[in-house]
């Protein structure tokens, strides 16, 4: 699952870090040039917390395969949300910046929880 979203995020985070660096604005926080995968991660080992505790996950099949590209897009949406932001008012950026990362983490954790599977 990771690789599925990998793929999407280096395409979409990638290019928008790099459009920002371009611009010669100095909004991205250090730790944003890694915080891309955190949602990845939580999407991949949440379900794996969920079988160690033996609790049971929603069910998902293989059909659910675009669950993680979905999640990659929203988190995406979000990060250029807060690059617009940071440019507009950057006496917020870094506040923005965590908060974006906690949010993406939240989108991670509910498209796993709360998406539905889909037909087989």
């Amino acid at each position: 699952m990771l690789a599925i979203y990998a793929l999407p995020a280096v395409i979409f985070f990638g290019m928008t870090i790099a459009a920002v660096r371009v611009s010669n604005r100095n909004l991205l926080l250090p730790i944003e040039s890694g915080a891309w995968i955190l949602p990845g991660l939580v999407y991949t080992f949440v379900p794996v917390v969920f079988w160690k505790l033996e609790i049971s996950a929603p069910p998902k099949g293989l059909l659910n395969l675009v669950d993680p590209v979905l999640v990659a897009l929203l988190c995406w949406f979000v990060f250029v949300g807060r690059v617009t932001l940071g440019i507009r008012r950057p006496d917020i950026n870094r506040g923005a910046a965590y908060a974006t990362i906690a949010l993406n983490m939240a989108i991670a954790l509910g498209v796993l929880l709360f998406m539905p599977p889909l037909p087989q």
